[in-house]
């Protein structure tokens, strides 16, 4: 009997810990669902994380292209000073044209001679 008594008690010993084991593995499958559901929202972030990123790397990309060109242009007073000496070369050609013509006129009267 005494025998018996050990047993049912190891039994019960037994049985106690196989259901901590059962809970424990309930509990388990319950994180392992709730993980399974988060997949498809951590996929979704994860190809919007990839889109940004490509989307970042093309920007980059254009902003150096914006900035070549805007290194190549002329700037303000580059132009203000282009623009100052084509204005000053029409205001001397009146100038020209009438020296011109004073030379001529001086040296046609030899010429014609």
């Amino acid at each position: 009997m005494a025998d018996q008594a050990k047993e049912v008690e190891e039994m019960e010993k037994f049985m106690t810990i196989l259901m901590e084991v059962k809970v424990s593995l309930a509990d388990q499958n319950g994180k392992l669902d709730s993980l399974l559901d988060m997949k498809p929202k951590l996929d979704n972030a994860y190809d919007t994380a990839n889109s940004a990123e490509r989307r970042s790397v093309e920007n980059e990309k254009d902003i150096e292209r914006m900035h070549e060109k805007v290194s190549t242009k002329a700037s303000k007073e580059d132009v203000k000073r282009i623009v100052d000496e084509k204005d000053n070369w029409k205001k001397v050609l009146p100038s020209w044209v009438a020296v011109v013509i004073a030379a001529i006129a001086l040296i046609l009267p030899f010429i014609t001679n």
